[in-house]
């Protein structure tokens, strides 16, 4: 009788751990670049009203990337950005379906009840997602400045 629960208990474990995400089947997980953030900013911030680059940090009050500018010749000029959430409008990350803000316009507004979505919670996936998780230390943030030529990070349509 023991033998037969322990079998059974065996094939239970073993089919358990069959089921779930597959990093095999997760995209991101298995390119160099990392997870693609696409930002519509608030009327009147830029000119083109969007921002897109490999999400390297989430932070309390906004996003951190590097966003990449094709300019002549093929040449493509990578820079650091950090966009405020108060700026965006709408955050895209490639097929994740997960929403940062904590309003999206048409969807919720404060007299009606409150969103079945936790943007804390959809923040927190996220940057578990991005380059870096564990946040960025100074040190390794002016590594990636002097990388990319720039003395400081660049911030758009901060209030």
């Amino acid at each position: 009788m023991k033998f037969l629960l322990t079998c059974l208990l065996l094939s239970l474990a073993i089919t358990g751990c069959q089921f779930g995400p597959k990093i095999e089947n997760f995209e991101q997980a298995r390119r160099p670049e990392g997870i693609t953030a696409s930002i519509e900013l608030r009327r009147g911030i830029t000119e083109d009203g969007r921002v897109e680059g490999e999400l390297l940090e989430v932070r309390d009050d906004g996003l951190l990337l590097n966003t990449r500018e094709a300019r002549e010749g093929g040449v493509v000029k990578r820079h650091l950005v950090f966009v405020p959430y108060t700026a965006m409008e709408t955050v895209g990350v490639e097929e994740l379906n997960l929403r940062v803000l904590k309003e999206t316009r048409g969807t919720w507004t404060e007299g009606d009840a409150a969103p079945t979505w936790n943007p804390e919670q959809d923040r927190e996936k996220l940057r578990l997602l991005s380059r870096f998780p564990q946040g960025l230390a100074d040190p390794l943030l002016e590594a990636l400045l002097a990388a990319e030529g720039q003395a400081a990070v660049d911030v758009i349509g901060g209030e």
